[in-house]
């Protein structure tokens, strides 16, 4: 009867394999070794060791245009303090956008057909006030506006806002779904009346069931905005009071 001396084969590679491995291992940080042949996708016994496949990452849903608009109306709400004596339009908005962290453009071609110059003196003192009320306080004298355009707050004319408008969908919350029409006729009576088409102005406003599709200046918007969260707080408070 013959005696094998030597280990089973299955023990006696898996004990060489962890041996060799382990001095590839001490190689490595000696420099002694390419690291390209460590990160290989095969140990050299030629055991595949392929590492889990990652699922693709889908794009972000935070960039692109629409995603920079949004930020930059979010802005249009933060709070900022502000005090210039004296200083040129151009002067103001630099020192307003780099003290906001928001991109503001001054569209001086649309100053030039009103006559107007970036030179013109600004005035404005305002503590703890949102972006959107500086730039009306302060553009207000000038017959001048903002809107947001290209990934920035552009600073123009009335004219030149009225002639780019903005194009929002609203859906109307539960205790306004079944009232689009009479919505409708709250906007175009108390907001701005003369901008609607209905009077001659560029904006149109329709419904669409319980969704209204409004075409109109940023600044219109924002107050289209604020009498719809008025209207709905004050239906919810009527329900609950009931």
């Amino acid at each position: 009867m013959q005696v094998s001396l030597l280990p089973s084969a299955p023990r006696y590679f898996g004990r060489s394999r962890n041996c060799v491995m382990s001095i590839l291992t001490l190689l490595i940080p000696l420099g002694l070794m390419p690291m390209h042949f460590a990160q290989a996708q095969q140990d050299p016994f030629g055991s595949d060791t392929k590492p889990a496949a990652t699922p693709d990452t889908p794009p972000s849903m935070t960039t692109g245009p629409d995603a920079i608009e949004q930020q930059l109306r979010g802005k249009l709400s933060e709070k900022t303090s502000i005090h210039v004596n004296e200083a040129s339009l151009n002067e103001f908005l630099h020192l307003l956008s780099e003290k906001t962290n928001t991109p503001m453009v001054l569209d001086t071609r649309a100053l030039e057909e009103i006559g107007l110059s970036p030179q013109q003196p600004v005035r404005v003192s305002l503590q703890n006030a949102s972006l959107r009320t500086v730039l009306k306080i302060s553009l207000r004298p000038l017959d001048l506006t903002y809107m947001i355009k290209d990934e920035v707050i552009q600073i123009t004319t009335l004219e030149h806002a009225e002639n780019h408008l903005v194009t929002k969908v609203y859906a109307l919350a539960d205790p306004l779904k079944d009232k689009a029409a009479k919505v409708i006729r709250a906007v175009t009576s108390t907001v701005i009346p003369d901008t609607w088409e209905v009077l001659g102005g560029p904006s149109t406003i329709v419904a669409i069931e319980s969704v209204l599709v409004v075409s109109t200046t940023e600044e219109t918007h924002e107050q289209i905005d604020s009498l719809l969260r008025k209207i709905e707080t004050a239906m919810q408070t009527g329900k609950t009071s009931s």
